[in-house]
């Protein structure tokens, strides 16, 4: 294994044996929240959920919870519920409430392009030229290959 030495500006030179005793005991003093065996470690990597269970189990705290996922249709709800009050509080002017159904318009757009159906054709597309690909990567044995006719669909 080669070893390669600092350029002559390196700042990493200019350290002295007492700066760098003071970098690698710096965090000595500080207090540890907690400390892992290494079974701990191994479990955390191969099964993350689980240690997050258990953490959330034994300090109590309900903070870290994920929160819910809101569904569209309680999104749809909620923005109904604003605009309705908006409309009824004088203190809103008429462009509020235009802006409060721009947002349920917006809201409704991104629910239908959400659910929009995926145009076959590009699927298909995408499958004759993988599989054209494949064809030509692994040598045919067969002459049925020969006698295959690939389509090219347009959008």
């Amino acid at each position: 294994m080669a070893t390669s030495t600092a350029s002559p500006d390196n700042p990493l030179r200019k350290l002295n044996a007492a700066d760098i005793e003071e970098w690698i005991h710096i965090d000595d003093d500080i207090e540890v929240a907690a400390t892992f065996t290494d079974q701990e470690i191994i479990q955390s990597i191969t099964t993350p959920d689980k240690i997050e269970e258990n953490c959330s189990e034994e300090s109590g705290e309900d903070d870290d919870k994920v929160e819910e996922k809101i569904s569209w249709a309680a999104a749809e709800k909620g923005i109904e519920t604003v605009i309705k009050f908006v409309e009824q509080n004088h203190s809103f002017s008429l462009q509020d409430v235009m802006q409060a159904h721009m947002v349920q318009n917006n809201l409704i757009t991104k629910k239908l392009q959400s659910r929009k159906q995926g145009d076959i054709r590009k699927y298909l597309k995408k499958a004759v030229s993988s599989s054209a690909v494949e064809a030509a990567s692994v040598p045919s044995t067969s002459s049925a290959a020969d006698d295959m006719e690939v389509v090219e669909i347009n959008e």
